[in-house]
């Protein structure tokens, strides 16, 4: 049976917290157009990479919510042209 210590188990879950943060962001930047999509998925991605590196954590938080301030604004105009569409 393999046995973890401390230091691997809060790695381990480091890692799903990340996993399950990314999935929880970027699922809805799924129905943006492509390329939208992608500049929303860049910034969010090298924005957790700088925010949990040591030397650039101010950064690295202003990158992902500058991202995620981006997709809530296309996500909110997608729905207003939905609803203006559907009346």
């Amino acid at each position: 049976m393999v046995s973890f210590g401390v230091n691997e188990m809060i790695v381990i879950l480091f890692v799903i917290f990340i996993i399950l943060l990314l999935l929880a962001v970027l699922n809805p930047a799924k129905s943006l157009e492509e390329s939208r999509r992608n500049r929303v998925k860049d910034l969010i991605v090298v924005g957790l990479i700088l925010w949990f590196s040591p030397s650039v954590k101010i950064a690295g938080m202003v990158i992902f919510f500058y991202g995620f301030g981006i997709l809530l604004y296309e996500k909110y105009q997608e729905g207003k042209r939905e609803a203006l569409n559907s009346t």
